[in-house]
């Protein structure tokens, strides 16, 4: 996998209950589905709250993204 860190804009569902999940992102003009959520974990670093989600796309294809809870921003993390 290589590090990417870059904002990228995200569609996602945030349930009444505080769950919050990626639906499909949009990377170099194409628009990426996440087929499933494999693992969601939350991180803190240096006061920076994140919530890490790794997804799969296509069966074979692995992203990672980060939400940042202060400033409501995705992040594609790892491709």
């Amino acid at each position: 996998m290589k590090i990417i860190n870059e904002p990228i804009k995200v569609m996602a569902v945030f349930h009444t209950n505080g769950k919050i999940e990626p639906v499909k992102f949009r990377l170099e003009d194409k628009v990426v589905r996440i087929e499933r959520i494999m693992k969601t974990y939350e991180e803190n670093i240096v006061g920076n709250k994140r919530i890490v989600f790794v997804c799969l796309h296509r069966g074979k294809d692995i992203f990672e993204l980060k939400y940042e809870l202060d400033t409501k921003t995705w992040y594609l993390f790892k491709k």
